[in-house]
């Protein structure tokens, strides 16, 4: 527009004055005799090179199907070409400045939140790194590496490791990070384990214990509720959780069975029965079903709708109820206790509590709790060995390689609670970034960081509700932008929450039916009613029950003064092949010892004198 307004300007000039002269945009050429119009003698052309592809190409798009004509027009006579092509120039720019603001309101706020997103460089191949990092072949790849290099990461681990993050960032990494990444953890001033089992191989913290534990768990038997999980599989891990887990981690019973004290039933509805169109198809589709129940294809189940007529006004209809018989140890709204007897008349249990005896009612009772089988091989072996954890509250176990790896993923689901609780707090202190990331209260609440956790907890859980974030990778997408929109470009390490549920999840599926592991538990279990963890006994013990299996030793201890938990790893091996030498071992020595007391017998008998001699 501007090199047209240029040549239009000088037109206006020349109109009423001499034939151009060198450097102008136009040339002039004399007419022909009587062709000069309104008594002109030249007429003007305009300079090809005067006009480049980009001019041409809008007056082009204004005129549309035109535009080549008028491109010819501007050439062959620009003297009335050009002011109508200038005219019209100016009125589409209008017409386009003002566009530009109504549509600028929406991309200034859509442009930063790209630009902001544009500076995430971690978050474009955190998936992938993420995915290497949590794979069963790393992580037992890289136990038995430290196994084999007393507990440190060996050589070629570490340079290889190396070479991954100066892939990933690039060389200015060996400046600013490479300290950090070699950096060994010092247990002088943490709770070691027990030196006749631990070397240890790995040692992992858990950061902010108390309040960490309970939302991983929140987070794990909610996804485990939503999972696809048939039941049968689903009562063993929650059998799992109750049993081990939940005592290892030192959450009690009473506190994960609190959703279901503060149960309350919705009341029936007043006039809730059943339509009669619904009653006739049942009653014309009851033929069919005999003919089927007679043929053997398939027995529908009947649905048991509860009773509002019931003199009971509680969501468990006591007159259907089954008791429990006595002496079962049984988690109720007040605790661990033990059946003695049940009032059929008044429908009530009397429970026996360390506090003495009381009557519940049945809905009071949450589940009934495996006793501890005794042992008596255990109680020998504890007998016969004196060692002792050096902590009274330190628990130890040896187990399987699922039990490993739902540790080292457990670890990792507690450390980035802790690191979203971290930002949640570090972003609403940030001025320059609350323009960036969504405004959830007023400036200077001092809860909003706690309400920015809950915000990503919701988001956890409407992830694992939907169902998609285990198995579809745009709902993961999704919920990576709205992290990033809640928690800053920091947050990049929770965009991948819902592969490590699915990881836990696979793994807590395998630990509920492993045989061997259910073994170990049984071990912790007597050890733990005992008071005290042997852990000679307990390796023995563990030895004959492994089958063959790779097993790993695990103590955990509490850290002083501050909330926080250490999990020491050891890499075993195969243990029952310690049994077995030392039994081979014991054989020849009692072999020898036979041998050696048939050749002094020989000895003396050669000795002795002879009758007669």
């Amino acid at each position: 527009l501007q090199r047209l307004v240029k040549i239009y300007d000088e037109l206006q000039f020349l109109s009423d004055k001499e034939p151009v002269t060198k450097g102008s945009l136009l040339i002039a050429k004399k007419c022909p005799e009587g062709v000069g119009a309104g008594g002109k003698l030249f007429q003007y052309t305009l300079d090809g090179r005067v006009l480049g592809v980009i001019h041409k190409h809008a007056i082009r798009r204004i005129y549309g199907d035109d535009g080549q004509e008028m491109l010819d027009l501007c050439y062959k006579n620009p003297a009335v070409a050009i002011p109508i092509v200038v005219n019209r120039l100016r009125q589409k720019d209008k017409e386009f400045r003002a566009a530009r603001e109504v549509l600028n309101r929406k991309w200034k706020e859509i442009s930063e939140l790209n630009y902001y997103k544009s500076i995430d460089h971690r978050g474009l191949t955190w998936r992938a790194t993420d995915k290497r990092a949590t794979s069963t072949r790393v992580l037992v790849a890289d136990i038995k590496d430290r196994a084999e290099n007393d507990g440190h990461e060996g050589e070629a681990a570490l340079s290889a490791r190396l070479d991954k993050a100066k892939e990933e960032h690039g060389t200015f990494y060996e400046v600013t990070m490479i300290d950090a990444m070699t950096r060994q953890m010092n247990l002088k001033k943490l709770p070691k384990p027990t030196k006749t089992i631990f070397t240890p191989h790995l040692s992992l913290v858990y950061d902010q214990n108390s309040w960490a534990q309970q939302d991983a768990y929140r987070i794990i038997s909610f996804a485990l509720e939503r999972s696809s999980m048939n039941p049968a599989d689903k009562e063993r891990c929650y059998k799992l959780w109750r049993d081990f887990i939940g005592p290892w981690f030192e959450l009690s019973l009473s506190w994960m069975q609190s959703p279901a004290a503060s149960f309350t039933p919705s009341p029936p509805q007043e006039g809730d029965t059943t339509d009669n169109g619904e009653d006739s198809a049942d009653e014309e589709g009851s033929t069919s079903e005999e003919n089927n129940i007679a043929d053997g294809n398939f027995v529908k189940e009947e649905i048991m709708k509860p009773d509002a007529t019931c003199e009971d006004s509680n969501y468990f209809s006591a007159t259907s109820h089954i008791a429990y018989p006595p002496d079962t140890l049984v988690s109720t709204a007040f605790g661990e206790g033990k059946i003695v007897n049940y009032h059929e008349k008044d429908s009530e249990y009397e429970v026996s509590y360390p506090s003495g005896s009381q009557r519940v009612r049945p809905d009071a009772i949450f589940c009934t709790l495996s006793p501890v089988e005794p042992s008596l091989l255990t109680d020998q072996l504890r007998t016969n060995d004196n060692e002792v954890t050096d902590r009274a509250d330190d628990h130890l176990i040896i187990g399987t390689q699922y039990l490993y790896l739902f540790f080292r993923l457990h670890q990792v689901l507690v450390r980035r609670l802790n690191i979203a609780k971290d930002i949640s707090s570090r972003v609403c202190k940030n001025t320059e970034l609350r323009r960036h990331i969504d405004r959830l209260t007023y400036e200077g609440d001092p809860n909003e960081g706690r309400i920015r956790y809950e915000a990503f907890l919701s988001l956890v859980y409407s992830l694992v509700e939907t169902g998609t974030g285990l198995n579809e990778e745009p709902e993961g997408a999704k919920f990576e932008d709205r992290v990033r929109y809640l928690l800053g470009n920091d947050s990049y390490e929770l965009a991948t929450m819902d592969k490590l549920i699915s990881h836990i999840l696979k793994h807590l599926q395998h630990m509920a039916n492993d045989e061997t592991l259910q073994n170990m538990i049984e071990i912790y279990r007597r050890h733990k009613l005992a008071g005290s963890f042997k852990p000679s006994a307990f390796r023995e013990e563990a030895a004959l029950m492994s089958e063959g299996e790779n097993m790993y030793a695990f103590q955990i201890c509490n850290v002083s003064k501050i909330d926080q938990k250490i999990l020491h790893f050891e890499y075993l091996g195969c243990i029952a092949e310690d049994i077995e030498d030392d039994e081979d071992a014991e054989r020849d020595d009692n072999k020898r010892g036979l041998d050696d007391v048939a050749m002094e017998e020989a000895e003396q008998v050669s000795k002795r004198p002879r009758r007669g001699a």
